[in-house]
């Protein structure tokens, strides 16, 4: 019964009439959506709260599994080979698409007008400027910028700070260096220790099994207040940029979907499908870590690919390979230097690429304003200011997040099932359903 309840609220179908009724009670009623806000924000809590537990023993276990596993020095390989060009494909392809769908628009005066007033306070002040003149100077953020230096992020002095705080890449790196520690001294004991951590992962699954269950809820709650604070109309004039982030996020996410199938020896559509409660958690919870769990168990049960392998790359390929991360500051970065009137050349394009993938590995267990912040990498690389830039990243980042974390997720599931194979019973379902069909023909 529980099932067939679960698998209505996740529906599309379900789900979309959701989306819209929130969408215009925020704009009707923004008090009421405002007021709706902390239900999203206590949910998204309570899938962290949950998901890090799952993330320290899942990412323990898959070390451990890996390390002692003969083939851990063919996995190594494959993730120094495959993470580094997953990132720079990726980066080549947002010069692409920002080259193809401008993302600052194609020169539309009113629009520029409109960019500026954001920027000159009109967003937060409710008040337009009347002027034309687009003024993108003396121009501050409200978001710090001292506490981002990219090697703080990896290590921590507490790592029941870091769980406490959510800080993911310093749990992540524990992990690593702990679960690689245990595959050293396997005995009775490390074995009990491992099957604790089962027992823990498998209860933490199920917790937030029961959680998506209020899916719909909180969905309704975060795009109402999403709504509510933002509005429709100021939203309009950056339209250009949310359509080339969009954009380029559902092209990657197509050509993810189609290495998935290809890699499962299935169609896409198939992949697709089978994957479709993990689209459901990343359109609709918009955090990474949230998928983490819902992600293994589709990739593994579902699709059939290594469990020992698809614990250990799916929390690590999140949080080290940030696909999204790096397509977005590539587009972000771009319409920052078509909003100043800078021309680009070779040189210029190519420290954009580089400095986009620096600063999508320096995004790791980042999110939100974060996230957006990290831009500053990028556009200092090319003698841009960034402080002005960032308060329009920050205004329509709702709505961009979505489509990141939606790519973030389904990508580093593409990459994962490169690194890793299918199960051996999997592949002999394949091959002998396979020989059955052509023999049917």
């Amino acid at each position: 019964m529980t099932g067939k309840i679960r698998k209505i609220l996740l529906s599309p179908l379900f789900l979309l009439p959701v989306v819209c009724l929130s969408i215009i009670v925020g704009v009707k009623y923004p008090a009421i959506g405002k007021a709706l806000s902390p239900v999203g924000t206590y949910y998204i809590n309570l899938m962290k709260m949950i998901v890090l537990p799952y993330l320290f023993v899942t990412i323990t276990l898959g070390i451990a599994r890996v390390a002692s596993n003969p083939k851990a020095a063919e996995y190594i390989r494959r993730i120094v080979i495959t993470y580094p060009l997953a990132l720079i494909f990726v980066a080549f392809f947002g010069v692409g698409i920002a080259l193809l769908l401008p993302p600052a628009g194609y020169g539309d005066g009113s629009t520029m007008a409109a960019l500026g007033n954001m920027v000159n306070g009109g967003l937060s002040g409710g008040t337009s400027v009347s002027n034309d003149v687009v003024s993108l100077a003396n121009t501050t953020s409200d978001v710090p910028t001292e506490h981002l230096k990219i090697l703080d992020r990896f290590v921590t002095n507490n790592i029941f700070a870091a769980l406490s705080e959510g800080d993911t890449l310093k749990v992540v790196i524990f992990c690593i260096i702990f679960g690689a520690s245990l595959a050293k001294e396997i005995d009775g004991d490390t074995e009990d220790l491992f099957e604790m951590f089962k027992v823990v992962q498998g209860s933490c699954v199920q917790v937030i099994y029961w959680l998506t269950l209020m899916l719909p809820f909180a969905l309704f709650s975060m795009v109402s207040a999403q709504v509510a604070v933002v509005g429709v109309g100021p939203l309009l004039s950056l339209a250009p940029f949310m359509i080339t982030q969009i954009s380029g996020s559902l092209c990657l996410i197509a050509i993810s979907v189609i290495i998935i199938g290809l890699r499962a020896r299935i169609s896409p559509w198939q992949a697709a499908i089978r994957l479709r409660e993990t689209f459901m958690l990343a359109l609709t919870t918009q955090s990474v870590v949230a998928c983490i769990p819902t992600a293994v168990r589709d990739m593994t049960g579902k699709l059939g690919f290594s469990t020992a392998g698809s614990d250990l790359l799916l929390p690590l390929g999140t949080t080290i390979c940030r696909l999204a991360s790096t397509q977005y500051f590539v587009i972000g970065a771009i319409f920052a230097a078509q909003i100043y009137g800078i021309d680009l050349d070779l040189s210029k394009y190519a420290t954009i690429i580089v400095f986009s993938v620096a600063a999508g590995v320096a995004s790791s267990g980042s999110s939100g304003a974060v996230t957006v912040v990290l831009i500053s990498i990028v556009l200092d690389s090319i003698h841009l200011p960034s402080e002005a830039i960032i308060p329009l990243f920050i205004a329509v980042d709702p709505i961009v997040t979505m489509f990141r974390v939606f790519l973030l997720v389904l990508g580093t599931c593409a990459t994962t099932s490169i690194i890793i194979p299918q199960s051996n019973e999997i592949r002999t379902k394949s091959t002998v359903s396979l020989t059955l069909n052509t023999a049917d023909r």
